[in-house]
């Protein structure tokens, strides 16, 4: 069994017009207090993880990329000293373009972080602006430009589409200009307009045109066409790597989250899957701060820490259900009835029989071999996943 660190660093310059993630706009002088709560959190939370091995770390955002280096420093030293760490760990550090220096990042990659995950969204200006990025497309290029040197070899690229002003023609540029780049990796995802958001409340005034679901469908499919002529493998949903006999780019820690393996979520907001116990951290960067640092450990139940506001555990049947919905995300894989039985100890096709029987007859899934040991989407259970994975929420 190995395990995954999710850290969630929740500081920004700048809030974008669509965002709705847990940050904080103007809250730099909080960052070494933060710093210093996640250490105690990271030392708290890995006494649960006795010497099972720690797989990946991946520092989210927010933008990971303000802290300094002297800050990374001190967070993967506690991690080495409290974690049994992987020879192969991935660790990844999301940074937004224009946010990094050449020199910032070679001082990262020596310490430890071996994946870079770009903030793009998007490679036409217009798009930017609309979005209220910060950066420009010049900074995108100087961010991957900059990593090739700093030495990193393992570079993903977050782009978004269905843009309610985006074209089909504007979004194949957009990805084009991206693929020159030639990362090892791509995430897209359509863009979902989120309540309490500048972009929703525009939205609901008539400021913004309604997303159309079929250009979207266009998109996404223009997507998989585009990428899988340039090599790349669509190995979930809404991500995308170069794999071949001698390279394998797919994002380990987010592989973790599919498979339904246990994570630790550190920090402001943060979510954490241990024991089947699902765990959330109180969100508010003062909050944090105060508990980690002021209560008593003596009382935490397992797998809380000081952070931990709720917890629920997931009964049986929400563990199956949650493997089979995770487990199709997997475009190729799909899911594997060894590994069902081994895990819960009952035949796959015997407990979900209905769901899979009626998804097989709509043309969603299909077994992946003879032997019915791995059910897939189809091509259109891709294109429709959704209405595949309401059958197991």
């Amino acid at each position: 069994m190995a395990y995954s660190v999710y850290v969630h660093i929740p500081f920004c310059k700048h809030r974008c017009h669509y965002c709705d993630f847990n940050t904080y706009v103007g809250k730099e002088t909080s960052i070494p207090g933060y710093v210093n709560a996640i250490n105690k959190e990271l030392r708290i939370a890995s006494t649960y993880l006795s010497d099972y091995p720690l797989n990946s770390v991946y520092f989210g955002g927010g933008t990971p990329s303000l802290l300094s280096v002297s800050h990374y420093q001190d967070l993967l030293e506690a991690i080495n000293a409290y974690f049994s760490v992987s020879p192969q760990c991935e660790i990844s550090m999301e940074a937004n373009p224009g946010t990094i220096s050449f020199e910032y990042l070679c001082h990262i990659k020596a310490l430890g972080i071996n994946r870079l995950s770009l903030g793009v969204q998007s490679t036409d200006a217009f798009d930017l602006t609309r979005l209220d990025r910060s950066h420009t497309i010049d900074d995108v290029l100087d961010g991957v430009l900059l990593a090739r040197r700093a030495g990193f070899e393992n570079i993903n690229l977050d782009l978004i589409f269905n843009l309610p002003w985006q074209t089909l023609s504007s979004w194949e540029h957009s990805l084009s200009r991206a693929l020159a780049l030639k990362p090892e990796h791509f995430s897209l995802y359509s863009l979902i307009i989120e309540k309490g958001t500048p972009l929703y409340n525009w939205h609901q005034r008539g400021m913004v045109e309604f997303q159309n679901e079929d250009l979207e469908a266009e998109m996404y499919e223009l997507a998989m066409i585009m990428l899988k002529d340039a090599g790349y493998v669509h190995y979930e949903i809404s991500n995308w790597a170069i794999k071949n006999s001698k390279q394998d780019f797919r994002c380990i820690h987010n592989l973790q989250y599919w498979l339904n393996l246990p994570y630790l979520g550190i920090g402001a907001g943060a979510h954490g899957y241990v024991g089947n116990i699902r765990t959330e951290n109180v969100h508010r960067i003062e909050a944090y701060i105060s508990r980690v640092c002021n209560y008593d450990e003596l009382f935490l139940r397992y797998p809380e820490t000081p952070a931990t506001w709720h917890t629920s555990e997931v009964d049986l049947p929400t563990q199956m259900k949650d493997f089979m919905w995770l487990g199709l995300r997997l475009v190729n894989e799909g899911v594997s009835v060894d590994r069902f039985f081994q895990t819960y100890g009952l035949p796959m096709f015997e407990v979900f029989r209905v769901e899979i029987m009626e998804l097989i007859n709509l043309g969603l899934v299909r077994w992946l071999d003879e032997n019915n040991q791995r059910l897939k989407l189809t091509h259109r259970g891709v294109m429709l996943a959704n209405q595949v994975f309401m059958r197991f929420v």
